[in-house]
């Protein structure tokens, strides 16, 4: 069991840190090569430049021995580094600790999962945007998990027939606020209907065997509350720190913007799968 645990926090650190860096250059790169630059050219220090050693990409260890700076030119080392780290070594233990009695590919499959999610969560906060190509990959996962029957293909259809109704809704949505306001807004971002048919069909995939029928339609139920009352809390909270320090530790792209609802509707998915024994069983149809 100890060992379990050692293995899968250092598995989710070195997974972590190695992420961290794709999504850094993915963000900030101006070319495909830029962003692929990881394969052939080793880590620098965004201010002074110098080539990193190993011992200064010891995940989360050098970060705390360094204290969160430098070790060649003393400038402060971004929170971004070791708060995706460690939230990757808690999704591995997490994940490892909720299914070590289960087999081993169900464990794998959700511990790869969370980790895609985590990932897609801080991108998305960070950025303001969605990394497509990590979407797709983890899209086609889910999809080859189905294959080998880990889930139902019926989870697919829930997830693409929710996809068309929330895309003509958002049209519609769209069209009424440019005929009653006269101005041209998403309020939603189009790209977050684009990601959800990937989410709904992860949430309807990871639902007990038992759920059925109108229980499917209380996740829905579920997905559209939690979302909202999350995305509503962040946009409150990041109001409150628009000038003060939202833009020292987000990015200042983001400090504009009204609603992260991809967030948000990733942490929804996450509270249901997590807690959807309790939340069905208070309103069991």
């Amino acid at each position: 069991m100890v060992f379990g645990l050692i293995v899968s926090i250092f598995f989710g650190l070195i997974f972590g840190s190695f992420w961290s860096v794709i999504l850094t250059r993915w963000a900030t790169s101006e070319s495909l090569k830029q962003a692929s630059s990881i394969i052939s050219w080793r880590s620098q220090c965004p201010y002074c430049k110098t080539t990193l050693q190993a011992r200064d990409l010891v995940p989360l260890l050098s970060f705390v021995f360094q204290g969160g700076k430098c070790r060649y030119c003393k400038k402060k080392i971004s929170w971004f580094y070791p708060i995706l780290e460690l939230g990757s070594a808690l999704i591995f233990w997490f994940v490892w600790r909720y299914f070590q009695d289960q087999a081993i590919s169900l464990m794998l499959f959700w511990m790869a999962t969370g980790w895609a999610l985590w990932l897609i969560v801080v991108y998305s906060v960070l950025w303001y945007e969605i990394h497509i190509p990590l979407l797709l990959f983890w899209s086609a996962i889910l999809i080859i998990a189905m294959c080998f029957w880990l889930f139902s293909f019926s989870s697919l259809w829930w997830g693409a027939i929710l996809f068309w109704i929330f895309l003509i809704l958002y049209f519609l949505a769209r069209q009424l606020v440019r005929l009653r306001y006269h101005i041209d807004e998403d309020g939603m971002g189009f790209w977050d209907i684009l990601t959800s048919p990937y989410l709904w069909t992860l949430l309807f995939a990871g639902l007990s065997s038992w759920v059925w029928g109108l229980d499917k339609t209380l996740a829905i139920l579920y997905f559209l509350i939690f979302s909202g009352i999350i995305g509503l809390i962040w946009y409150m909270i990041q109001s409150m720190q628009h000038n003060k320090r939202a833009r020292r530790f987000l990015n200042a792209k983001i400090a504009n913007q009204s609603l992260p609802l991809l967030p948000s509707m990733v942490i929804a998915v996450i509270i249901i799968l997590i807690y959807q024994d309790t939340l069905f069983w208070l309103f069991m149809f």
